[in-house]
């Protein structure tokens, strides 16, 4: 009972962020922003980009437009990855309504487009500018949120901000294999999704997310 109880509250905490993530996003997008869809699930799923297993972690298809929020990732974010907390959560989800936004403005095209015409490493290197920009995105998202209802304290971002760097694709390759292959990422490392949630956290401005044109990350 206590595990389904947990459970429900994490899909309640879960579909409280998308909501207001999309809430935020509308008021600065406007007209045009459509909502996406929250799919929570364990294990694995089906999707209009292929099946979804709980391994890939929580993701975005934006052949349907919809979340995907592996439940058991949340669980291996707190205990296995040492990034506990609600607000560590609450910038995964964000992160993942950031890559909706980025397809709605025509971003996630652009980038598919060069699939297969160019080298795998400009591609890794095309896939981090694309997450760091949805970390910046969900700065954004907090920064008007914690404008609006004034939510969160130190402590929350100290949360997210941790997360950042316990996902960060360096410290995941030395804890998996031991060493760093930095032309092999496509998240970005710790010190990157940190200083671009960071500045989308500290500007809520869109324009400081444009990843693409910035000449360092």
């Amino acid at each position: 009972m206590a595990a389904s109880a947990a459970e429900a509250e994490l899909a309640e905490f879960a579909e409280f962020v998308v909501g207001d993530a999309q809430d935020v996003w509308t008021q600065l997008i406007g007209a045009d922003y459509r909502r996406a869809r929250l799919v929570l699930f364990r294990g694995a799923v089906g999707t209009a980009c292929g099946t979804g297993q709980s391994a890939m972690g929580p993701f975005y298809c934006p052949g349907d437009q919809k979340v995907y929020l592996d439940l058991g990732f949340f669980d291996t974010l707190r205990s296995r990855m040492g990034a506990p907390g609600d607000f560590a959560q609450a910038y995964v989800i964000a992160h993942e309504v950031g890559h909706h936004v980025q397809n709605l403005l025509g971003i996630t095209d652009k980038v598919d487009a060069m699939r297969g015409r160019v080298s795998e490493t400009q591609m890794n290197a095309l896939s981090v500018r694309v997450e760091l920009q949805a970390d910046c995105l969900a700065g954004v998202w907090t920064y008007h949120s914690q404008k609006g209802k004034g939510w969160l304290d130190r402590g929350d971002v100290d949360e997210a901000l941790n997360a950042a760097a316990q996902i960060g694709d360096d410290m995941l390759q030395r804890k998996s294999q031991g060493t760093v292959v930095p032309e092999s990422f496509t998240h970005g490392s710790s010190q990157q999704r940190q200083s671009w949630f960071r500045r989308g956290l500290e500007s809520g401005s869109v324009a400081q997310c444009n990843t693409f044109d910035a000449r360092a990350l």
